[in-house]
């Protein structure tokens, strides 16, 4: 065990003495949280969502059998309370719930006007965003051939409540994961670059006729990073 924390300790001292080391170690991991945070993006297709019909009607029966035939959204299944809108959330493969208020029909036909209520897991507020932008497109669109067939100036508005990150802050689920990313690419490459150094410098022989096992002196190089 002495052998090994020394082992450890000299590969600290060789951190701090190696300019070059310490500008990989500390600039990599910013720049590629920045690269990554930007060009990753997240497409939604075929997202399981949950319907609460409480009209059905021919208005409601015509709407979602147009969000069903989109490749955005499969519905998962009816719900009745907005108890079943916490349970299917909680199990994690629904995203999104959509809400037809009693008298959806009756609204649009007598007053015009029918409210349709969209309610996101934003956990990830992206997939969220996302998400409710594609419900509003296709109630839009529906709204838009309706008013063109009738010749009626219909509207159907839609509002929106994001759960468990109402501020949509994408940190809380993105970052951790990058940083787990660029914390294993970083220890993995540069414990691979003090290997091939103590090669380039012929110590390696050194070490390994010394009384460690070659897994530990892989190990106590990886452990300081």
């Amino acid at each position: 065990m002495k052998q090994f924390l020394s082992f450890v300790k000299k590969e600290f001292h060789h951190i701090f003495r190696d300019l070059r080391t310490m500008f990989i170690l500390l600039a990599m991991p910013v720049a590629q949280i920045i690269i990554f945070g930007f060009a990753l993006t997240n497409e939604v297709k075929n997202s399981k969502i949950v319907i609460w019909d409480q009209s059905k009607d021919a208005a409601t029966a015509a709407l979602i059998g147009q969000i069903e035939a989109s490749n955005y959204f499969e519905l998962d299944r009816e719900i009745y309370s907005a108890h079943d809108i916490e349970t299917s959330f909680k199990k994690g493969h629904v995203k999104l719930a959509l809400i037809f208020p009693p008298h959806f029909n009756e609204d649009l036909q007598h007053f015009n006007i029918a409210q349709v209520q969209l309610i996101a897991d934003a956990s990830d507020p992206n997939v969220a965003n996302t998400l409710t932008n594609y419900a509003s497109a296709i109630i839009m669109d529906y709204q838009n051939r309706i008013t063109h067939e009738r010749k009626l100036p219909y509207t159907i508005t839609t509002e929106m409540r994001m759960l468990y990150n109402p501020e949509l802050k994408g940190a809380y689920n993105f970052v951790p994961g990058v940083m787990a990313m660029v914390l294993l690419l970083v220890c993995t490459m540069m414990t691979a670059i003090t290997i091939v150094r103590e090669k380039e410098m012929g110590t390696m022989e050194v070490m390994l006729v010394s009384p460690m096992k070659p897994f530990r002196i892989v190990l106590a190089k990886a452990i300081p990073y």
